[in-house]
């Protein structure tokens, strides 16, 4: 999943059922626009006839999250790239319930052709 997130200290933190419209107005720092998760973002946006206008567009997640740590607004990131924060109480999953993005990849191998030790871990760790 593909989730909204703000610092802990935010006055949205534990929030429950929120909407699109509490946070449209906030501050945003994003990831770019070619990132696929943010083109999902700004297609379920332009359904509504909504936009948002970031304060930051940019590739380090990292950089976000620290942004979001700092109480400086808020983002939509992949959950993975958050879980870890969240789970320590630096940063917040917002409920809002009229969006829901999922992003899902597909790995392909051949099973005849040669596989590294790398790639045989890979393929362990996603088949978990």
């Amino acid at each position: 999943p593909v989730v909204f997130v703000a610092s802990a200290a935010s006055k949205f933190a534990g929030k429950e059922k929120m909407v699109l419209d509490d946070i449209l107005q906030e501050p945003f720092f994003l990831t770019e626009k070619h990132a696929n998760y943010r083109q999902a973002l700004d297609q379920q946006l332009a359904l509504k006839k909504q936009a948002l206008s970031p304060v930051l567009e940019i590739s380090d997640t990292a950089f976000i999250i620290r942004m979001l740590e700092k109480n400086h607004g808020l983002s939509f990131l992949p959950y993975l790239a958050v879980e870890r924060d969240i789970r320590k109480g630096r940063i917040a999953l917002l409920h809002v319930e009229d969006v829901e993005i999922s992003m899902y990849r597909q790995i392909f191998y051949h099973k005849n052709k040669f596989k590294t030790r790398e790639m045989e871990e890979f393929i362990r760790l996603a088949a978990e």
